[in-house]
């Protein structure tokens, strides 16, 4: 069993809101820390629907609930992108959260490479499937130099995208790398003298968000709250990637208004209604004291809505 540091959970169930009776989604359950909350929240006629791909929290949140004599939550194997599915069969929720971060346990697993410290191997899936767990090598040994760029670029904001790419592409025809000692070998010319933030954070994060689908899984998501949630429901995110939170930033923005025509046309011809209510008008951010005290908490945004 693990332990891992929440983040925000005071704002968390400030926007949630859970109440006795309520069956709550929480999207990503990580070291279960809302799950915990939240079902305590709801009480024993309430319920809660916790998906993970990692079977590591899928184990460690039995024990926990054990140990915290929890026993309504229930716990699905899965990604929350197949939401549309989930809600099919357990919903429409009161609620739902989604944290889409990292969890301690999963940075610090030596089996797989989601940390560039140590030499560990080159997996980056949340899932133990053993062929994702070689996606992460395979983007590696056969993506083209302008696909890794891009990865780079899009999902790492990484300002020497092409240059890293390169070194990878070069790296390879000498040696493939299956490891993460490998991947920080071959990047080692731009890993020297860099200024805060190591380059090697960004392409780790690029390399992991593309293994495992993670924007298409936000959007996926996304797309399944008007049915996956009751009127007056409260869904919440929390986000640590700039594109993660552009997609929900967008998606709210779509969804907080009737017509979404073009500007140019002189009248509405989408249809289309609302189905969430913004309430914070801008994202939380942690406090100082909480970014001081868990430092992996420092890039998270949180935004929150309402279903209408």
């Amino acid at each position: 069993m693990y332990s891992h540091i929440p983040v925000m959970l005071p704002e968390v169930l400030k926007y949630l809101q859970p109440k006795k009776g309520e069956n709550i989604f929480d999207g990503t359950l990580g070291g279960a820390n809302y799950s915990l909350a939240i079902a305590k929240a709801v009480g024993p006629s309430g319920r809660v629907f916790s998906t993970d791909l990692d079977l590591l929290a899928i184990d460690n949140a039995k024990e926990r609930a054990k140990i915290e004599g929890v026993n309504n939550i229930s716990l699905i194997h899965d990604n929350f992108g197949k939401l549309a599915e989930i809600a099919e069969k357990h919903g429409p929720f009161d609620g739902a959260v989604f944290d889409l971060g990292l969890s301690s346990a999963q940075l610090d697993d030596q089996d797989r490479g989601f940390s560039f410290q140590g030499d560990r191997p080159l997996s980056m899936s949340f899932s133990q499937d053993s062929a994702e767990n070689e996606e992460t090598e395979n983007i590696l040994r056969y993506y083209s130099l302008h696909e890794l760029t891009d990865i780079f670029r899009l999902y790492g904001d990484e300002p020497k995208a092409y240059f890293a790419a390169k070194l990878i592409v070069e790296y390879r025809k000498k040696k493939v790398i299956k490891t993460t000692g490998d991947l920080l070998e071959a990047l080692a010319p731009i890993l020297k003298g860099h200024h805060r933030t190591n380059p090697a954070t960004r392409i780790f994060q690029a390399l992991r968000i593309a293994t495992n689908g993670e924007f298409k899984n936000l959007e996926n998501a996304l797309a399944a709250l008007p049915q996956a949630l009751k009127p007056g429901a409260r869904v919440i995110f929390v986000s640590f990637h700039s594109g993660e939170d552009r997609i929900v930033k967008n998606y709210f923005r779509q969804e907080s208004t009737d017509c979404i025509c073009p500007s140019s046309f002189l009248r509405c011809v989408c249809g289309h209604k609302k189905t969430l209510k913004i309430i914070t008008k801008k994202p939380l951010i942690p406090s100082e004291q909480e970014s001081e005290e868990n430092p992996r908490a420092r890039s998270s945004k949180l935004r929150a809505a309402i279903r209408v």
